[in-house]
């Protein structure tokens, strides 16, 4: 992922805070005047330059995954952003050079530095939120404190989180905030509101609400997302790099296009073993999915969860979706109303423990070659079966119940499952 090298190019640009704010004698009136004024101007045009290359590599819209794809935030195809990282460090070492040898105003200079960032046109969500932290740290007024950040009703959330140090807190306050645009998070920082029921963040962006786009860990707490937006959007979308963890949150509303593109509450992607062996790269607890057309959590690749104490209610395919060689497990979670709670494909490997299964069409749906283990599990309603494992599946099936369903336990000829102690009618062959 690309993108993530902005994480180095910020570093570089970091040290402008001197070049923007360090003390410098105002010029005096001499025959080197004009001079000295074209070289100062010269050094801002330097720096503008290079950020403007450097925002450019993050042009173009972002991408929400497709069902079988990765949700990886779309950038433009153009050079490394590590080479514009490294043309905006000489820049700014120049620009600083420069200013010495001029003796250019400190106030002018930053006057100058911001009109001329402001000129920069970002395309897309992503390169906005690159332009907007570039220039917070060229400017020096990224916050260097790591804790709790308080926001005022009102405050620009996009422009906050800019501002953030990697590993602050930012507490929202209570009430609506209406969201048009996608918050593009470039550092690892904590959303945590007042209750799920007390900050509410309802977006109408388009492609998604959130796109993480750092290694570090992204924390949202105590909030609702609400999706109200027309077109296709996910909650939140994040890559192979990415690391979230939720709590106390409802994420509900998501809408999906006819393409497979959007839809899901959650979307954590990656291709092939992608983000395998890193550990749990997504945490989920005492929280609640709820509407969304897709899924209300997908995951992809080799991404891993870890869900407690959730609930997942009238989601249209699926609760939870577990594609190629994804994994976690999922305990002591409500299902109510998804077309299916539980889906895995690929080699997925899921674990579903002392759950809840009701209404649907299907509690569980094992495909290809995944092998999910159910144990401790009541389904009760669902229409058309309790369980299907179809394809080359395998994994196993304990001490559940299967209540008020017409097919319990379905087992395609292909498919494997190993079956312990459950209240369940078995069938075999397809559906």
């Amino acid at each position: 992922m690309i993108l993530l090298r902005a994480v180095a190019s910020f570093a570089l640009v970091a040290m402008l805070a001197g070049c923007a704010g360090s003390p410098t004698p105002e010029p005096t009136p001499s025959d080197t005047a004009t001079a000295s004024a074209q070289v100062c101007a010269d050094a801002v045009a330097g720096i503008v330059t290079a950020a403007s290359d450097l925002v450019a590599n993050y042009s173009g819209p972002a991408g929400t995954g497709t069902r079988t794809g990765a949700a990886e935030p779309t950038t433009g195809p153009t050079s490394e952003p590590t080479s514009t990282g490294d043309a905006l460090s000489e820049a700014v070492a120049g620009a600083r050079a420069m200013r010495q040898q001029a003796g250019c105003g400190d106030g002018q200079f930053r006057a100058a530095l911001e009109s001329g960032l402001k000129e920069i046109e970002p395309s897309g969500p992503i390169a906005e939120a690159v332009l907007l932290r570039v220039s917070a740290s060229l400017l020096g007024e990224v916050r260097q404190e790591t804790g709790e950040w308080v926001l005022e009703p009102g405050a620009d959330l996009a422009e906050a989180l800019s501002r953030a140090a990697d590993g602050s807190t930012l507490v929202l306050p209570a009430g609506t905030t209406e969201l048009d645009g996608t918050l593009v998070l470039l550092a690892g920082v904590t959303l945590r509101g007042a209750g799920r029921d007390q900050t509410v963040l309802r977006s109408a962006a388009a492609d998604a609400a959130f796109i993480v786009a750092t290694g570090s860990l992204v924390k949202l707490q105590d909030l609702t997302v609400d999706l109200t937006g027309a077109k296709p959007a996910s909650g939140l979308i994040a890559g192979p790099s990415a690391s979230v963890a939720i709590t106390g949150a409802r994420i509900a509303g998501a809408t999906a296009a006819g393409d497979g593109i959007g839809g899901a509450g959650v979307h954590l992607s990656a291709e092939g073993a992608e983000a395998s062996g890193r550990g749990t790269t997504l945490e989920i607890t005492g929280s609640s999915f709820e509407r969304n057309a897709w899924a209300g959590v997908a995951v992809s690749g080799g991404h891993r969860v870890s869900i407690e104490s959730s609930t997942f209610a009238d989601n249209g395919e699926a609760g939870i979706v577990f594609l190629d060689s994804s994994s976690g497990s999922i305990a002591s979670s409500t299902f109510t109303g998804n077309s299916v709670a539980v889906a895995a494909t690929g080699s997925a490997t899921p674990t579903l423990l002392s759950s809840a299964v009701s209404g649907g069409s299907v509690g569980v749906q094992a495909d290809a070659m995944s092998a999910p283990i159910v144990d401790g599990v009541t389904i009760d309603g669902a229409s058309t079966a309790a369980m299907i494992f179809g394809g080359e599946s395998t994994g196993s099936i304990s001490a559940t119940k299967c209540e008020n369903v017409p097919n319990g336990i379905v087992v395609s000829d292909s498919a494997a499952p190993t079956l312990g102690t459950n209240t369940c009618a078995i069938a075999r062959g397809a559906m």
